[in-house]
């Protein structure tokens, strides 16, 4: 027997049988339409960023610079702009039942591997890894090349996040709800079962053929079968057999078409399924819009049961469906509100901004004190490399040339004399809104790099961490060969402690998000992919938020004219509070617990 939420593989279709034993079925989406619904969103992105960039030149123009300062200008546009393009898929995908504008044009949506709609996590997932889908950059061969291989037709973001793109048939017309003869209705529902009427059809489309000695026993025995169907009905003692059983035919013939049999419907008995449950459907409906909308809890004891008993009749009633032959339409339209009711009801509870200070303030050290040993690997991948590096510069300071962009060696170059003059490593003119923006958005750029690099069974973290480490140790090292030391550091100090040791962080998701691919260990590598995922999101999740504290420390007070003592001193306060936060908070044992399940909510 099939396990609940496995599935099965039949040509282009994905059959999966959920916790309630309930067969559902989706069409695998073709490359195609996966390709057409990309280049249409990149469309609605190109839009966003012309629509962003000619409000910035409209209000030049206005004079609006006058009111807002430019600074502020610049640093909203990057952090809009950041978060529209970062965010894009991950909104759409995740709170808009798995479907981007492109992907709702090309009528596909994402769910998951069970068939249910797809979780933000689970979003979050297979979008961060759109940075090694899309290489060789823009042209997206690794993820052609992936989906053409997979029987499931999956990019790597899909592997990871435990996802799969189908066909939507949502919104199409049901043809059980069709009523081709509107006059009939009031006839009610058909009378006879369906042998009955197939052997009350085969007489009246032949009866024109047959001698009448013939047709007249047929009559009889047909009215003996049928009798009991039609006690009381004044018309079998006026008429004679044969046009009474004609009657009853174009009466019964006309209810099966009022019940919207025929065509592409399913049987009779999944339209009068429909016709039974519709009302029970349509109040599922709208209870689960309304949990939707505003979450479970917010609907109370009564209606959460009320709900809870919908979704079991809907569930058994999508099983007869099937069992009756219903439409693909009915089918898939029962399917998906089964889908979308077991994500609710069965789904982790959430507990909105709550649940995110707890995790804040507890759950996410916790989580790092959990995965310590991929951090410290990805720590030493990090510093290991910086540290040789700045030896091998200091030893010979042509390495540093060869490694440092010109522009760097300019400012090393240049470092006495700044220092002469009182001036920093930066001017503090620089600093403000839009360099803070600008360097929030750049390292958590970085973190995501790190943790996308993790699908490559860990390599491609280990490349973004010694690739950082290597320029970070050549920096250093060529500002102690021109004795510039302090002026570096006095800027790096104050936000870096925090910014590396979110880096570290990062690539310790990566490392431990492929280590899936190496050391699976009691399950397989497909679950711990998706398992390990999840979890290093939440690490991802973690960083992001390290890194916007970093950028604005790094935007205004790293650049500032404040006393280099100044600077150090802060520098020391941030890194003893980053220690405290990590090594102290969330040792009670919710916060515990909590990171210990991250990867299953």
């Amino acid at each position: 027997m099939q396990q609940p939420g496995a599935y099965a593989l039949s040509d282009r279709q994905v059959d999966v049988e959920t916790p309630e034993h309930v067969s559902v079925g989706y069409e695998l989406a073709d490359l195609g339409s996966r390709f057409t619904a990309m280049l249409i969103d990149g469309l609605v992105l190109a839009l966003i960023f012309i629509g962003l960039l000619a409000l910035v030149v409209s209000g030049a123009a206005l004079g609006l610079g006058a009111i807002i300062p430019g600074d502020m200008v610049v640093a909203l546009f990057i952090l809009v702009w950041f978060l529209a393009s970062a965010g894009y898929y991950v909104f759409y995908e995740g709170f808009r039942d798995g479907q981007t504008p492109g992907k709702k044009a090309m009528r596909i949506r994402v769910v998951q591997d069970g068939g249910f709609p797809v979780s933000f996590r689970a979003a979050a997932v297979r979008n961060l890894l759109r940075a090694v889908d899309m290489q060789p950059a823009p042209s997206w061969g690794f993820a052609a090349l992936t989906m053409m291989l997979h029987p499931r037709t999956k990019r790597l973001g899909d592997l990871a996040a435990g996802t799969v793109v189908v066909r939507d048939r949502t919104g199409q017309p049901i043809p059980e709800e069709r009523v081709a003869d509107p006059g009939a209705a009031s006839l009610g529902a058909p009378r006879l079962a369906d042998p009955e009427f197939a052997a009350l059809s085969m007489y009246v489309q032949r009866r024109a053929g047959l001698e009448y000695a013939v047709r007249t026993q047929v009559a009889g025995t047909l009215m003996q079968r049928l009798v009991g169907r039609f006690q009381g009905d004044p018309r079998r003692g006026q008429m004679p057999a044969d046009a009474f059983l004609g009657a009853i035919y174009e009466e019964e013939a006309a209810r099966r078409r009022a019940s919207g049999a025929g065509g592409r419907a399913g049987s009779p008995q999944a339209t009068a399924l429909f016709r039974r449950q519709k009302p029970s459907w349509d109040e599922y409906d709208r209870m689960l819009a309304e949990a939707r909308r505003s979450g479970l809890p917010a609907m109370g004891e009564r209606r959460v049961s009320r709900f809870a008993a919908l979704y079991r009749e809907v569930a058994s009633d999508l099983a007869r469906a099937r069992t009756y032959g219903g439409s693909p339409e009915l089918l898939f339209t029962l399917e998906r509100a089964v889908g979308a009711g077991h994500n609710l009801l069965y789904s982790a509870p959430t507990s909105g901004f709550g649940g995110f200070r707890r995790w804040v303030a507890g759950g996410f050290p916790a989580l790092v004190r959990l995965r310590w040993r991929p951090i410290l690997a990805a720590s030493i991948l990090l510093y290991l490399p910086a540290i040789l590096t700045f030896a091998a510069v200091r030893q010979n300071p042509a390495y540093g040339r060869q490694v440092v962009g010109a522009g760097m060696m300019q400012r090393a170059e240049e470092a006495e004399e700044r220092q002469a003059h009182g001036k920093g490593y930066v001017d503090s003119e620089q600093a403000g809104e839009g360099m803070a923006a600008f360097l929030m958005t750049n390292n958590v750029r970085v973190t995501f790099l790190a943790f996308a690099g993790g699908i490559l069974a860990g390599f491609g973290t280990a490349l973004v961490l010694v690739y950082n480490g290597v320029i970070l140790g050549a920096v250093v090292g060529v500002f102690a060969n021109y004795g510039a030391n302090l002026q570096l550091w006095s800027f790096i100090l104050p936000h870096g402690a925090i910014e590396l040791t979110a880096i570290c962080i990062a690539g310790g998701g990566g490392l431990w998000f492929g280590s899936a691919l190496l050391l699976p260990g009691r399950i397989t590598r497909r679950e711990a992919l998706v398992v390990r995922g999840r979890e290093a999101v939440s690490l991802i999740g973690g960083t992001a938020m390290m890194l916007v504290v970093a950028g604005m420390i790094e935007g205004f007070i790293s650049p500032s004219d404040l006393p280099r003592e100044v600077k150090l001193t802060l520098a020391a306060l941030f890194a003893l509070l980053l220690v405290a936060y990590l090594a102290l908070a969330g040792r009670d044992e919710p916060a515990r617990k909590a990171a210990a399940a991250a990867a299953l909510r």
